[in-house]
């Protein structure tokens, strides 16, 4: 047998027929449709911002599948995995919510799951980098330079 011959034999599945064409529409989840609550004012040089607090963070993990605690995520801090956030009200921790969607999506992009352990992927190395990188967006001054 030939390599013509697998290509004329009708037995084996062609990639290109067994494609279902009929249903091609995109599902949304849960996370795709997520947004943030419970948002509060905060001023930062000069920038107004609308924050969450940590407990929204915990939420949007749990939407995700990839459940993670308050403590959880505060230990992720102290420990360095994720960088301190620079919006704080007292001792509470905000986030705003371009940082909450980038966490979560980060996590997910690394492959952790509710039993991964997050030092066993490069989570920690993507969220300083992308974090860093929203919060000087976020924080930009918009003021026409003269």
């Amino acid at each position: 047998m030939n390599s013509l011959d697998i290509t004329l034999n009708p037995l084996i599945p062609s990639a290109q027929l067994d494609f279902d064409h009929t249903d091609l529409t995109f599902r949304a989840t849960e996370w795709d449709t997520y947004r943030p609550e419970h948002g509060k004012p905060y001023q930062l040089n000069n920038r107004h911002l609308n924050v969450y607090p940590l407990k929204e963070l915990s939420r949007a993990f749990h939407i995700a599948g990839i459940p993670r605690s308050q403590q959880q995520l505060i230990k992720w801090e102290t420990d360095g995995i994720l960088p301190p956030t620079p919006f704080t009200i007292g001792r509470k921790r905000y986030y705003t919510e371009n940082q909450i969607r980038t966490i979560v999506d980060i996590a997910l992009e690394c492959g952790l799951r509710p039993r991964t352990h997050v030092k066993k992927t490069n989570f920690s190395q993507l969220a300083h980098n992308e974090l860093s990188y929203i919060l000087q967006l976020e924080l930009a001054d918009e003021s026409p330079q003269p």
